[in-house]
């Protein structure tokens, strides 16, 4: 009996180790496996970026829509000597190329709008390959894509209502298409698309909740246009979910918050104490002339007078 036993047992726990680790291959890791290559002179910056692999992944990959990160990734940190910082613009901290699950990292270039640090940079580009990887690898429109990372990547800011207002309310994008051509434009074009683009999304999930990227993402992976698989998943088109934005969300989502944040607020109270000083300075100007103007009369007034001041001498 207790030969049995003995027997039984470690044939039982192969078999649920196995088990075990089928469920973990079937499952598919929750957090990106991945793979840094870096030169020594980036040595610091790869520990850094390999230490923020163990973070929370989950809310990324929530959003998108899938179960698993999948295969690991491959991300490159570039030296702004090397020839892939050449070959791109000096605004652009990092870039993905999800086809070949890479993603490129400049840390000379951290912070960058919209990316604040390393972390943010990494979990942008990131959020890019699992965008693709939910897709499976089907076109999506840039303010979608670019967004949807944008969000995955942080916390939405002041910085980022104020460039949303600016953009939204000044010369900026007035449409989905306005947004998408904006990425192709200077540091300050591209700025203000990140923050559209963002807001975009943002709005997208506060109408028709925290699943719609994922939703629309499974669509595309099927096959479905971009177009077909937003209206299917949310009931509207874009073309009229973005006039929802930029008539109405706009205001609400941007100037309201930016114009009843603790920043502005510190600024109007700054800007107050400045104009009080400027005044009480022209007041002190003012009265110190007066005083002079006292005090030169009262010395005239006590002045001695002598003969040769009489005025009836030049009679």
């Amino acid at each position: 009996m207790t030969q049995g036993r003995s027997l039984i047992v470690p044939v039982a726990g192969s078999v649920i180790a196995l088990c075990l680790a089928f469920a973990g291959v079937a499952s598919g890791e929750s957090s990106p496996t991945i793979r840094i290559e870096a030169p020594p002179e980036l040595k610091g910056q790869a520990a850094a970026v390999r230490a923020l692999e163990r973070g929370d992944w989950d809310p990324l990959l929530d959003l998108v829509g899938l179960d698993s990160a999948g295969a690991p990734i491959r991300v490159v940190l570039a030296p702004e000597s090397s020839p892939l910082a050449t070959r791109v613009a000096s605004w652009v901290s990092g870039y993905a190329v999800p086809a070949l699950d890479t993603v490129v990292l400049f840390p000379g270039r951290v912070p960058s709008y919209p990316d604040r640090n390393m972390e943010s940079l990494l979990r942008h580009e990131i959020a890019h390959v699992m965008i693709s990887r939910a897709a499976r690898g089907n076109p999506l429109p840039r303010w979608f894509d670019e967004g949807t990372a944008t969000v995955a990547a942080r916390e939405w800011g002041i910085e980022d209502g104020a460039r949303a207002a600016l953009a939204t309310i000044g010369p900026g994008p007035r449409s989905l298409h306005d947004v998408d051509a904006a990425f192709s434009g200077d540091s300050s074009t591209a700025s203000r698309a990140y923050a559209i683009s963002a807001a975009l999304v943002r709005y997208l999930l506060r109408r028709h909740g925290d699943t719609a990227v994922g939703r629309i993402l499974a669509r595309v992976g099927k096959g479905a246009g971009f177009g077909d698989a937003f209206e299917a998943a949310t009931g509207e088109s874009s073309g009229n979910f973005a006039r929802g934005y930029f008539r109405r969300e706009a205001l609400w989502t941007a100037w309201v918050p930016f114009l009843t944040s603790s920043t502005v607020l510190w600024m109007a109270i700054t800007l107050l104490a400045l104009v009080a000083i400027r005044r009480r300075k022209e007041r002190d100007a003012a009265l110190r002339e007066t005083w002079a103007e006292e005090e030169r009369g009262k010395a005239a007034a006590e002045e001695p007078t002598g003969p040769d001041d009489d005025p009836r001498r030049w009679n």
